[in-house]
């Protein structure tokens, strides 16, 4: 994998961070909004070059990639950038791809300053006048016309305000079909090339304002954060407050995915990935409605000073709309998806060259083979006895299928090979996950004994590590988490389970409650408090307990999910001192890092977008066959819209625990995003799942297998599991909490 930047490419970032924060301030803006156009700006990019950058070198320009110009683009958006910049782009693109001798000339023209070019986003057979954006501040707009590519200019008089319009921003109605008054209207190239040429153009364009977009909410959600720090309240900034600080933390989660989802769509496109058409218009409407929201956020952070023109805020909350908007509805992205993605007839969908790329959003050859391997372990060990006991969670260990496992070396092949593993990296081990759980097998029992295992290496004694980890390595033991307590839920350090030194042995007394798979495992992790009368964090002791100790009793809890966790019961439950883990009353940076790992902040992804991925795949193969109301599913719109909401929602979770590998391997530190990998799936799946319910119903209230067993993917049992992923491994609140410290700065937030 590879999602960072290259080092051209830092410097391009840098370079264009510069001449925007020099000259398209706010004041700038300011300025320039009774045109919506800035000609000192103009001027610059012209100099820079930045206009040709998808122009090849030969015909003047810089001949850079598509990531490239996503990365001017995106900058372009943090400054609110007052000229036509992502429509030039693609017009110039565009002229040096038709490459006839009528287009020459206006590309030349173009790239030397001499006129200011826009592109109309709209065919002229189906809209002969049209809201152009830029169109106020363009010599001439390209346009397609049938099979033919038109370039229509109008004769240059003093510059005219734009109609009023709600971003300030340089909109214009332009009439196509005819050359204008003193102007004209040329036909630069007919036939399918030109107009795959033109397609190709508007998809470009797509994708640069998504990422213009993406930069315009970054900032506007970095303005909100530095308001909400300093304005203080009852005594405290702002910031501290839930209720301040989660709506910017889910803003912050849903834009960072919008980038990222841009950076995908183009590694599609680069890698000639079937899905590549439809990922460009999820890039755009994840942008666009992330932007919304954040701005409108960002905005409401500053109470009534929000709304005063002296703000910047409300400049970034007005052009959000008029950039995602100068192409229609958004949402109509959607529907462009779902024809994309599940109508064999419609239209091919030309994309623009993606030029040189850098970026890889692949696993890997290593993954796949680790993949492969597991398929055909699975296909091998699976027989239909286990194939019918298999259950999503702990319910469906087998101990001695796990055992096999373990045979095949397939348990913890990331474990260093001083401990049994053969070192795979991070990637390898998210796709041996993955297939397991796609093969139908639960990894809960590999994962939570995988997270201990991983600890114990770091914090264990010789001694301790010596017992335990050949047996678990080996498949003869597995370990579940003893964290939560009926009193202190997500507040793990609230922990009051006692354990009381008695010479060589620890005596542990109290309640654990949510210890899912005690009822198979050999150990519990289990956070102790040692030391009442320290601090709340500094108390706190981790033990390795056998669970068939004396004095410990599991008790069943069966839950809405189909999935059984427990309460457990200490009871003067007396363990030797081996079997600490760490430092007296260091328990607390003993379980941190287990919850890194849990939370993927390590590099090891634990699946939390397992179930939305599944339910996303599951409606696709529904949505093909499917007949509602005597009429194919696929027929309806609202239903197309919807089914193709959640297939985006898939890719942005995708996306969110990608990076997140790719930053534990690079050794990047988390800043919020393995909580965004967690809070985005869980929360969305249960959105999605309701809204899968509603429209499969009534026949979505029944469980699909016939014997009434679970049928992962269906929207059932996805909205049911979906409740219990919002609370396991931290609930949403905290990881909103997480990133609003880490990915936005604010305070601490708790209350």
């Amino acid at each position: 994998m590879q999602l960072g930047l290259t080092e051209e490419q830092d410097l391009l970032q840098r370079t264009f961070a510069e001449l925007f924060s020099a000259e398209s301030s706010p004041e700038r803006v300011r300025a320039a909004e009774a045109t919506g156009f800035d000609p000192g700006l103009w001027k610059h990019l012209i100099e820079t070059g930045a206009i040709g950058i998808r122009v090849p070198e030969a015909q003047d320009g810089s001949g850079a990639g598509l990531h490239d110009a996503v990365i001017l683009a995106e900058q372009a958006g943090r400054a609110l950038a007052s000229v036509p910049l992502v429509e030039a782009i693609c017009v110039a693109g565009l002229l040096a791809r038709i490459g006839t001798d009528a287009a020459r000339a206006p590309l030349a023209d173009i790239l030397a300053g001499g006129c200011i070019p826009t592109l109309a986003l709209h065919e002229v057979d189906r809209q002969p006048t049209q809201l152009v954006p830029g169109g106020a501040a363009a010599d001439v707009v390209l346009a397609l016309d049938g099979d033919a590519v038109v370039l229509v200019r109008r004769r240059r008089v003093a510059a005219e305000p734009p109609p009023a319009n709600i971003g300030s921003s340089a909109l214009a109605h332009w009439q196509l079909d005819v050359a204008p008054a003193g102007g004209e209207r040329v036909v630069l190239a007919r036939g399918a090339a030109a107009r795959s040429a033109y397609q190709a153009a508007r998809e470009e364009w797509r994708l640069l304002t998504a990422a213009a977009l993406a930069g315009l909410a970054q900032r506007a959600l970095e303005i909100g954060a530095d308001y909400a720090k300093s304005r203080i309240q009852f005594d405290r900034p702002i910031g501290a407050f839930q209720g301040v600080a989660h709506p910017l933390a889910d803003a912050a989660t849903a834009v960072s995915a919008s980038q990222l989802m841009v950076s995908y769509a183009i590694w599609s496109i680069a890698t000639g990935q079937r899905e590549a058409a439809a990922r460009i218009c999820f890039a755009f409407a994840a942008a666009a409605e992330s932007a919304g929201t954040a701005t409108a956020r960002a905005l409401h952070v500053h109470g009534g000073y929000g709304l005063s023109l002296e703000y910047d805020i409300q400049l970034y909350y007005r052009r959000a709309k008029s950039w995602a908007l100068a192409g229609g509805d958004p949402r109509d992205e959607l529907l462009r998806a779902a024809a994309r993605l599940w109508d064999d007839g419609a239209e091919a969908v030309a994309l623009p060259d993606a030029g040189a790329c850098a970026l890889d959003w692949s696993l890997g050859e290593g993954a796949e083979r680790v993949r492969a391997e597991v398929r055909a372990f699975c296909q091998r060990a699976l027989t239909p006895e286990l194939r019918a006991k298999a259950h999503f969670s702990w319910d469906g260990h087998d101990p001695e299928f796990h055992k096999e496992i373990a045979k095949a070396g397939l348990l913890f092949p990331s474990w260093p090979r001083a401990y049994g593993g053969r070192e795979t990296n991070a990637y390898e081990n998210s796709a041996l996950l993955d297939e397991f759980q796609h093969q139908g097998w639960s990894t809960h029992a590999i994962i939570t004994t995988g997270m201990v295992g991983q600890t114990l290496i770091k914090f264990a004694t010789d001694e301790l590590k010596r017992e335990v980890l050949p047996r678990v390595l080996a498949g003869d033991a597995v370990i579940s988490l003893g964290y939560t307590e009926p009193a202190s839920g997500s507040d793990v350090a609230a922990a009051q389970c006692r354990a009381v030194r008695d010479g060589d042995h620890w005596v542990i007394d109290g309640q654990k409650m949510f210890t899912s798979g005690a009822d198979r495992a050999q150990y519990v992790f289990l956070l102790t408090r040692t030391d009442p009368s320290s601090a709340k964090h500094k108390g706190l002791t981790m033990f390795l307990v056998p669970l068939d100790a004396p004095g410990i009793t599991v008790h069943p809890v069966l839950t809405l999910s189909d999935e059984r966790t427990n309460v457990t019961y200490y009871s003067g439950a007396r363990i030797p001192d081996r079997y600490r883990v760490g430092e007296v009353g260091g328990g607390w940076n003993v379980v941190g890092y287990a919850l890194e790992i849990e939370h993927g902040a390590a590099g090891g992804s634990a699946g939390h977008g397992t179930h939305l991925r599944e339910l996303a795949e599951r409606a696709s193969r529904w949505a093909r066959t499917a007949v509602r109301n005597g009429r194919p599913v696929l027929a309806d719109a609202r239903a197309c819209e919807r089914l193709a909401r959640v297939q985006m929602h898939a890719d942005m979770s995708l996306v969110l625990d990608r990076r997140v590998l790719w930053l534990g391997v690079v050794g990047r530190p988390d800043r919020g995003e393995g909580p965004m990998s967690k809070l985005f799936p869980t929360d969305t799946c249960q959105i999605d799942a309701a809204d899968l319910l509603d429209l499969w119903a009534p026949e979505s209230l029944l469980k699909k297998d016939a014997d009434g067993a679970i049928a992962e993917g269906d929207p059932e049992f996805a909205y049911r599991v979906a409740a219990a992923t919002r609370i396991y491994a931290g609930t949403s609140e905290i990881m909103r909490s997480i990133i609003a410290q880490l990915a936005l700065g604010l305070p601490r937030s708790r209350s």
